[in-house]
C-alpha cells in the first residue's frame, strides 16, 4: 500500500533533478515533468491526489528555482484539482485526449503563473509565446509515452482503486 507513495516520491525527485539540469531542453524550452506527474496523478486517482502531489511537488519545484514561494505550486494545486475533475471517468485514456489535456493544462498553468508572476512584478506577455506555447507543446509531446509508463506502473493501483 505504501509503495506507490513511495514510488511517487521517487519519480518526482527524479522529475525536479531532470528540472534543474539542461538535458532535456530542446531550443532552450524545457518540459514541466512535475507538472506532467501531477496531471497525471490527479487525472487517474482523483483531484485530492492531484492536489497533494501538485501540494508537494510545486514546493519542492519552488525550491529549486529563484522564484518566489508559492509562485510555481499554487498553479500545480490548481490544475492537479482540475485535471482530477476531468479524469478517467470523463476524459478517455487515448493519445490525442492526452496530448490535448496536457496542452491546454499547461497552457492554463502558464497563464496562471504569468499572472501570479504579475503580482510580483516580474511578469511579462511576451512569454506566453516565447515560454508558455512552447512549453505546453513539448508538455503534450512526451505526455503520452509517460503516461503509459505511468499506466504500467501503477497498474495494480489503479485496479484495486477502481479506476481502470
Amino acid at each position: 500500500m505504501i509503495l506507490p507513495y513511495i514510488f511517487t516520491a521517487l519519480i518526482t525527485a527524479v522529475a525536479l533533478i531532470l528540472q534543474g539540469t539542461n538535458i532535456i531542453a530542446i531550443a532552450g524550452k524545457k518540459p514541466d515533468l512535475v507538472f506532467i506527474i501531477v496531471v497525471y496523478i490527479g487525472y487517474s486517482f482523483g483531484s485530492f491526489n492531484g492536489q497533494l502531489v501538485g501540494f508537494i511537488g510545486g514546493l519542492f519545484h519552488d525550491s529549486i528555482s529563484r522564484s518566489p514561494l508559492g509562485l510555481l505550486t499554487l498553479p500545480k494545486v490548481v490544475l492537479g484539482f482540475m485535471a482530477g475533475m476531468f479524469g478517467r471517468g470523463v476524459v478517455k485514456n487515448t493519445v490525442v485526449t492526452i496530448m490535448l489535456l496536457l496542452f491546454v493544462a499547461s497552457v492554463l498553468k502558464g497563464i496562471l503563473t504569468l499572472f501570479l508572476a504579475y503580482i510580483f512584478h516580474q511578469a511579462l506577455l511576451v512569454s506566453i509565446i516565447q515560454v508558455i506555447l512552447p512549453e505546453a507543446l513539448y508538455n503534450a509531446v512526451i505526455a503520452p509515452p509517460l503516461f503509459f509508463i505511468f499506466d504500467r506502473i501503477y497498474h495494480g493501483e489503479l485496479e484495486r482503486g477502481g479506476f481502470l
